[in-house]
């Protein structure tokens, strides 16, 4: 079964979801957080659904497929909350900078804000309590371990930099 997949198209998905990966690890904007994220989204959802004929492939990644939007949806929907509060800015220095000198003083608002911003990142990165679609997906992708790596990799990797 691996040996009639096409090696090509499996190798500049990985190497777009890594550019992707050293995009967001480089991140100092909204823009460029969310463009970056999607791109190793996109190329992760491709991977998944690597193998055409494989129903639970199939199956999983329009699993991966659905809930990565909606979580994509939420996390733009945070990131335009902090857009607007911030009168304008994506810079996230700048965005940090009116938070703390009260520029940008909208209790409720930031609040918001930070809430979507949270639960789209934790549906992308299935940190706890939105990982129940996790197992389905990693199910689904049974033909190579390393995909399975791979992703795992460019999650954790991910955790960390966002949370410095």
């Amino acid at each position: 079964m691996c040996a009639k997949m096409a090696i090509p198209e499996f190798l500049i998905f990985i190497l777009t979801a890594t550019v992707g990966g050293m995009f967001l690890c480089g991140a100092n904007d909204l823009v460029t957080i969310f463009v970056s994220l999607e791109c190793l989204s996109l190329c992760s959802y491709l991977l998944c659904s690597y193998t055409k004929r494989d129903i639970r492939s199939n199956e999983a990644a329009i699993k991966y497929l659905l809930i990565g939007g909606t979580s994509s949806s939420i996390l733009a929907y945070g990131f335009s909350w902090l857009y607007g509060l911030s009168g304008g800015e994506t810079n996230i220095q700048k965005i940090v900078n009116g938070l703390l000198t009260a520029q940008i003083y909208n209790f409720y608002g930031t609040f918001i804000a930070f809430i979507c911003i949270l639960v789209g990142l934790g549906f992308k990165l299935s940190i706890v309590p939105f990982h129940q679609w996790t197992p389905d997906i990693y199910e689904g992708v049974r033909f190579v371990s390393k995909i399975k790596f791979f992703h795992n990799f460019n999650k954790k990797l991910n955790r960390i930099y966002i949370y410095i």
